[in-house]
């Protein structure tokens, strides 16, 4: 009775560098089955049965104080032309539209604080296992689809104001779009940033 010989490598691939074992793919255990968008000739659909992510809490402050930041330049620039008409003759503003536009401003400025709330609650995201989702809107409500596989770049950011409450911003680029998600805990944007980096790796081998 024969016995079959095991199987020997192409002599000159393991000194040559060629014969190593694939890398192993990420571990990634999706919320829900991954979603068929192959197909579709656009990024932006609508899934109401995604269980989104919501971006951290304290990006709802953070986006407070820098609503009422620009809303005391805009009302102080606002005030310059009725300054102007007051106290130097040489301005050319009407009187009416010096005490006009101060009010267009502020009302304006509280329509805006008036939806932060609602606006940074509307934020999510939601990892796939082909795709990373992303959800945004008010009253224009968008779902971006992002697949792994054509990820070029991922970048995590963070200014002054987002340190100081530990938060980052991530921005994923392809060749076609960039995504990006604030409000982040910096060490939530740093997993994102490792897993999709390694995910978008690993499905750019298999396109």
């Amino acid at each position: 009775m024969s016995q079959s010989s095991p199987e020997r490598p192409v002599p000159g691939f393991e000194a040559q560098g060629l014969a190593q074992e694939p890398a192993p793919e990420p571990v990634f255990s999706p919320i829900l089955p991954p979603l068929d968008l192959d197909g579709l000739s656009k990024q932006t659909i609508d899934l109401a049965q995604v269980d989104w992510k919501p971006v951290d809490p304290r990006y709802l402050t953070l986006r407070f104080i820098f609503e009422s930041i620009l809303t005391f330049v805009c009302l102080l620039l606002s005030f310059l032309p009725l300054v102007m008409t007051l106290f130097y003759a040489n301005s050319d503003w009407p009187l009416w539209a010096c005490y006009t536009l101060p009010i267009l401003v502020a009302l304006w400025r509280i329509w805006a604080l008036l939806r932060t709330a609602p606006w940074v609650r509307a934020l999510g995201y939601s990892e796939r296992a082909d795709h990373l989702l992303k959800r945004s809107g008010l009253l224009f409500k968008t779902v971006t689809a992002l697949p792994y596989g054509r990820i070029q770049y991922v970048d995590v950011s963070s200014g002054p104001l987002e340190n100081a409450f530990s938060l980052a911003s991530l921005k994923v680029k392809t060749a076609a779009s960039t995504l990006t998600i604030p409000g982040l805990n910096q060490e939530e944007a740093q997993r994102l940033r490792e897993i999709l980096t390694e995910l978008s790796d690993a499905k750019r081998v298999g396109l």
